[in-house]
């Protein structure tokens, strides 16, 4: 089958998706590392417990997404 015989807007979203569609079977997971935030020194008291529940959240969400990669992995290995 030719792209010559579709037409012009048509050949364009075939071949869009053709190349879009090559990145899309071999998805990678990318993560950006992400730096805790320091302590806020001006703005009172509930500025700094914000600032720590922050940080705290930030962890344990570093920590959730480490065992979920763990799991990910070993349940792949289970499915071989």
């Amino acid at each position: 089958y030719s792209l010559r015989k579709l037409k012009t807007g048509t050949a364009s979203v075939a071949v869009a998706l053709t190349v879009l569609g090559a990145g899309f079977a071999n998805q990678t997971t990318v993560k950006a590392e992400v730096e805790p935030r320091p302590l806020a020194t001006t703005g009172g008291e509930k500025s700094v417990k914000l600032d720590e529940l922050y940080n705290e959240l930030h962890d344990e969400n570093s920590q959730l997404v480490e065992e979920k990669a763990a799991l990910l992995d070993k349940l792949e290995e289970l499915e071989k």
